[in-house]
């Protein structure tokens, strides 16, 4: 279960979520056991430095690491939830979306602010075109111009298209060269653009969810990801060299789980072969970044990688944890994962991790040198 403030998830279609939350539920009644969700002890040094910008309520947090010192960062007027934010490529102005209800709507939606630095006023935004609409997940191309999600949901569906705009709200270039298209990419989701600003990663979800990239330049979509044991997909991101492309995924344990947890051994036991991954297990929430964590936790999600080429793709966590979100560090060695558990830093190639709090939230976040 979301916090009640959570957008409805973009990751899957309203169908397809319907269904899997169902399935969650009844597997959740078989349970021999209590399960709980990840949960971490802060370590007691941290070895990774920079800072994190990650979503707090209404407003931003910064991290700073290793000491874990916060320094808030507002965004005014204080009103709604923060649920992503994004770092121009200068570090000057950030790109935040908004989860709230202006007066005159009868339903929630989502507009995206532009603030500097340093937050308060925005400076800039991408406003919703209708009760509802909800604008999220950008990212900045290298020209300074916004690369975004407009989502609907209503009584025909769930329908969700990439933009592009420049941040003062006026239309940018084409989103693709040599397409006819006015920087539009119709059912498609959550965009990630590599540093260069060469490719765009993005979701689709037809028949299952994928991950495709495809060159800025023109060409075709290419499938990175679409696997039956990744019954879900969220939060493509770049590494800083544009090698590889890490993302969230619901994961079936019985199916790809670590051998060493006992939820995935049980399961694999009693459910072979079933969708055991849908399982809403019970954990305890918490609030460290202002966000009112669900104690009911909703499907299992983990992090993965994959290289843009589509090699090498591979499993980095094993937390079953709650609307994950991760972020790149400046080097690329590490991920920190944001989701509603804790706030936990992990080495790309396992040698090491440290849980920072025990304590999460949700939203897309960043790791800033």
């Amino acid at each position: 279960m979301r916090s009640a403030t959570r957008p409805i998830p973009s990751r899957m279609g309203a169908r397809r979520f319907a269904l899997a939350a169902s399935l969650a539920l009844a597997l959740a009644t078989m349970l021999p056991f209590g399960g709980t969700a990840h949960t971490c002890v802060p370590d007691a040094e941290v070895g990774v430095g920079g800072r994190l910008l990650v979503p707090r309520a209404s407003g931003l947090a910064i991290v700073s690491l290793p000491e874990r010192e916060q320094r808030s960062v507002p965004v005014l007027p204080v009103q709604g939830v923060i649920t992503a934010v994004s770092s121009s490529p200068d570090r000057a102005l950030l790109a935040v979306s908004r989860f709230w209800r202006p007066a005159d709507h009868q339903i929630d939606g989502q507009d995206i602010l532009i603030v500097g630095a340093d937050g308060g006023e925005p400076v800039g935004a991408i406003s919703r075109g209708r009760p509802g609409e909800q604008l999220g997940s950008p990212t900045w191309l290298p020209d300074g111009s916004l690369v975004y999600e407009r989502r609907e949901v209503g009584s025909g569906g769930d329908t969700a298209r990439i933009e592009r705009r420049a941040i003062d709200g006026t239309e940018s270039p084409l989103l693709f060269a040599g397409s006819a298209s006015t920087g539009l990419v119709d059912g498609a989701s959550s965009p990630a653009v590599s540093p260069d600003g060469t490719l765009l990663a993005f979701l689709r979800g037809d028949q299952s969810d994928r991950l495709v990239v495809r060159d800025l330049a023109g060409g075709p979509e290419r499938t990175l990801a679409q696997d039956s044991k990744l019954l879900g997909l969220a939060f493509p991101r770049f590494s800083p060299d544009g090698a590889w492309i890490a993302f969230a995924a619901v994961t079936d344990p019985a199916l790809g789980a670590d051998p060493r947890d006992p939820l995935a051994s049980w399961l694999t036991t009693a459910l072979p072969g079933s969708g055991a991954g849908l399982i809403n297990r019970l954990g305890a929430g918490a609030s460290w970044l202002g966000v009112r964590a669900a104690r009911a936790h909703g499907l299992p999600w983990d992090i993965f990688v994959v290289r843009t080429d589509g090699s090498d793709a591979r499993r980095v966590t094993y937390f079953y944890d709650d609307d994950p979100a991760a972020a790149w560090s400046p080097d690329g060695r590490w991920l920190v994962t944001f989701s509603g558990e804790a706030l936990h830093v992990v080495a790309l190639d396992g040698a090491a991790n440290y849980c920072l709090a025990g304590e999460g939230g949700y939203g897309a976040l960043e790791w800033l040198p």
